[in-house]
């Protein structure tokens, strides 16, 4: 069999997987709006062009979806921040990448709204949120990437200056959405404050 058809996906799973992104992309804007509470699955079908029925046959409540629209923040993050991260050198490097990744955090909060808002309900520490696995791997994504880089702050300090950086931002964005006026100015101010703080907490 050649590596053309071995690798071949059937219709059906092009089918399946076009359906599935119809449905986060609606859950994305639903949750975004209304929050999970607020969601309904009919208003999330209605968005993606189906019946209740047939999203049924893909999540069975909101809570699932809710979860994957997680798994597909993390598949989007992970490699926007990686290219980023990689080029920390040097600790003294840190302070100055802050800026690149909140401008790449605030571009994915624009794609992922509902993701947003979810951490928002349940905070990302709490490990029943759908954002817990998120904020877990990209906190070792980060600590990794400074202890590669020189870093010797002991593991325990450097998971909560890792955490804290990224809770800051996420706070930020959740009070500055996308369309506030004031949305710039608070991000270049979260960007000196982290700047300084990574510059005086890292060793």
């Amino acid at each position: 069999m050649s590596s053309e058809r071995a690798t071949r996906r059937d219709p059906q799973q092009v089918r399946s997987q076009e359906t599935v992104d119809r449905i986060l992309l609606a859950a994305d804007q639903e949750i975004g709006e209304r929050g999970l509470r607020g969601a309904s699955t009919t208003r999330i079908a209605a968005r993606a062009g189906l019946s209740v029925g047939a999203l049924y046959r893909f999540f069975h409540d909101k809570e699932e979806i809710a979860d994957a629209l997680a798994a597909r923040y993390l598949a989007d993050v992970a490699p926007t921040y990686a290219d980023v991260v990689a080029g920390v050198s040097s600790v003294a490097d840190a302070g100055g990448v802050v800026g690149e990744l909140i401008h790449r955090a605030a571009d994915l909060q624009a794609r992922h709204p509902g993701y947003y808002r979810l951490t928002e309900e349940v905070a990302p520490e709490r490990t029943d949120s759908p954002a817990h696995a998120v904020r877990e791997q990209l906190i070792r994504l980060f600590a990794d990437s400074l202890r590669a880089a020189g870093a010797t702050t002991p593991d325990a300090e450097l998971h909560d200056v890792v955490g804290l950086c990224i809770e800051t931002v996420r706070h930020t964005l959740a009070r500055h959405p996308v369309d506030d006026p004031s949305r710039q100015a608070a991000l270049t101010e979260v960007e000196r404050m982290l700047g300084a703080y990574l510059a005086a907490r890292l060793r």
